[in-house]
Order: structure tokens, then C-alpha cells, then sequence
């Protein structure tokens, strides 16, 4: 039996403002590190979580490049690393975010981005790229000859560097911006859908402003979201137009925060200068439809935009930048400067 004073001093302290404080606050954020044991080419609802983390906590990984990390620097074309089309955008996860419900938006914020290795490959794909023949724009041309191209980083003058023995110039230096190509969380319908193909949950939209410091926010379609990632790019010009970027490996920290209740329907982004939102599908143009749509009910939903002024405020100061041409499907950005956002 407890002691009338204990009993009272018990009461006291569940009576205190102090601790009923305590007792309401939400768990401390974690820090989670994760060495990827297992890795997808699907984004999918039916992948086992690699972790479980909660809203607020970050998470410390590793990503393989595009390839499944299949290529040496020693290499002289694709099939020596036996690329395989069909199994490539190797994904770290997926990451199952406690509270995560169908209708929320994940908001993951990209803290960190570091080079894990000296080199990165990019590449002549027959029968893939915008200026290739493939599947669905087949042409009498020939494919482009099998080329693996080995860009060595810098690190000290932050650049990737190309010998280019047939060429004139002899050498180019680009410079090293690193970002992830495939990002996002699992499909709409219960579907698997590779991670070469861009859509509504994000995954292969390799838009190369998805860089270190920015945060994305993706629909929610699935219990805790499963949100993946990977194909590191060390740099790419817009539309990534040959098919790769300079892939790479990366290391990378982000941190996760689930918007109870905030439903939308494509990914989007937001960094110091710019909210985009971003539309996947062909052809192009739609892709663009799509993004520059999804800003104006942004627009409307959140700052007070009655819509068809936003739609001229667009007309006037929209940024578009070419994600993709070269995947499944194309991925067009709308970007809108952060000053015509009420304060």
C-alpha cells in the first residue's frame, strides 16, 4: 500500500502544469542511419520498409548509381557492365513514415548530398535517349554506337572532368551540382510501377533542381507513404537529353515531416527563389498542362489566388525548365517566383 504522504505528493505532481506539458509534447525527432541491405527497381506499395521513422526525424543512407553500380572506371562501353535496361534506378528504402495516411503530403526537406566516390559514368544508350529511336518514335536510323563516358570529379574545384581524346577542345570540365533523379513515394492503385518511369508519386523525373537544401513535398496514396529514393546525378543539363546524367553515388541526409490533411496531386518543389510544381506523362506539351495547372490551384488553395488570376500572373512570369525527354514519361516543371507570394 503507498504511504499517505506518497499519495499525495503523487497527485501533486500529476496535477502540475509542467508535467501535463511533457506528457502532450510529441516525441523527440531521431536520427536514423541506414545502411541499404535491399534495394528496389519498383515503386511500390508492396515493399517491405526498410525503416520505420516517425515525422520530424532524419534519416543518414547511401544510393547506388543508375546502373546498380554495374560499371568500373576502367570500362569502355555499356555491355561490358551488362546493362540492363529493364533493372536500373536502384531505390534506397522504402521508408515507412509513421502517421502517413492516403490524402496527407510527405514534406521531405534534402539536408545534405555528398559524392561518395571520384568518378561517375554517363553513356551512348542504343535505342534510348531524344535523339535515339526507340519504342515509340522507332525510326530508320541506326542506334547510336554503345559508348560509356567516365567523368572524373575535381573535389577540390568542384567540377567533373571528360577527356574527349576525338575532339578538338581534348577535355571538358562541367561543373558538379549534384541531385537526385528519382525521388518519391508509392504509387496511386496499388501498382508497382519501375523506377524509370515519372509520374504522380514523383520517382524518375531527374529534375536537376533537386539538389542539396531543397524540400519536396509528394502525394500521400499509401500508409506511411513509403518514400524511396536514388540515381544520383552529379550533374545534368535540362531534359538530361543522351539518356544519363553523370551518374553517380551518393551519400545523403534528409528529414521527413508528414502535412496531416494537405492533399495534393503532384510532386513539387520549393527552394530559396521559387515554388515549382512538377507534371509527368506525354507528350511534352501535356506534362507542361499539367505542372503549370497544378501552380495555379497551388496558387488558389494556399494564397489566396482567385484562379484565373493566377493563371494570368503565369502568363506573365512562369518559368518552365525541361525535366525530362528521354523517360517513359516527360517531366516539365512551372516555376513561380517566391515574391508574388503574399507575405
Amino acid at each position: 500500500m503507498f504511504h499517505a504522504r506518497t499519495v499525495k505528493l503523487l497527485a501533486l505532481l500529476l496535477a502540475s502544469p509542467v508535467l501535463v506539458l511533457m506528457l502532450s509534447l510529441p516525441a523527440a525527432a531521431k536520427t536514423i542511419t541506414y545502411t541499404p541491405q535491399t534495394i528496389y527497381f519498383t515503386y511500390c506499395f508492396s515493399h517491405p520498409p526498410a525503416a520505420r521513422i516517425a515525422s520530424g526525424d532524419t534519416v543518414v543512407t547511401k544510393t547506388r548509381d543508375a546502373s546498380n553500380d554495374a560499371f568500373q572506371p576502367t570500362m569502355k562501353t555499356l555491355a561490358e557492365g551488362n546493362l540492363d535496361l529493364s533493372r536500373v534506378n536502384p531505390q534506397t528504402g522504402p521508408f515507412y513514415v509513421e502517421g502517413a495516411e492516403p490524402g496527407d503530403t510527405l514534406k521531405v526537406h534534402i539536408d545534405k548530398i555528398s559524392l561518395n566516390r571520384d568518378w561517375g559514368w554517363g553513356g551512348a544508350i542504343p535505342y534510348f535517349g531524344a535523339l535515339a529511336p526507340e519504342y515509340k518514335t522507332m525510326m530508320v536510323t541506326p542506334p547510336v554506337v554503345d559508348t560509356l563516358y567516365i567523368w572524373r570529379f575535381d573535389r577540390a574545384r568542384n567540377v567533373a572532368v571528360l577527356t574527349m581524346p576525338k575532339s578538338k577542345i581534348g577535355k571538358v570540365e562541367v561543373p558538379v551540382r549534384p541531385f537526385f533523379g528519382t525521388i518519391g513515394t508509392a504509387p496511386y492503385g496499388k501498382e508497382c510501377i519501375s523506377s524509370l518511369v515519372p509520374g504522380t508519386h514523383g520517382a524518375n523525373m531527374d529534375f536537376n533542381e533537386v539538389v542539396q537544401g531543397v524540400t519536396m513535398y509528394f502525394p500521400v496514396f499509401e500508409k506511411g507513404a513509403l518514400f524511396m529514393l536514388g540515381d544520383g546525378h552529379a550533374a545534368q543539363g535540362d531534359g538530361e537529353i543522351m539518356g544519363a546524367a553523370i551518374e553517380t553515388s551518393f551519400d545523403v541526409q534528409f528529414t521527413v515531416e508528414v502535412i496531416k490533411g494537405k492533399t495534393i496531386t503532384w510532386p513539387r518543389l520549393e527552394n530559396d527563389k521559387y515554388i515549382m510544381s512538377i507534371g509527368s506523362t506525354r507528350p511534352l506539351m501535356d506534362a507542361l498542362r499539367l505542372a503549370c495547372s497544378d501552380m495555379v490551384n497551388w496558387l488558389a488553395a494556399d494564397y489566396g489566388y482567385d484562379k484565373m488570376d493566377a493563371y494570368q500572373l503565369l502568363g506573365q512570369t512562369a518559368v518552365i525548365k525541361i525535366a525530362n525527354v528521354v523517360d517513359p514519361q516527360y517531366s516539365v516543371a512551372c516555376a513561380l517566383d517566391k515574391k508574388y507570394l503574399p507575405k
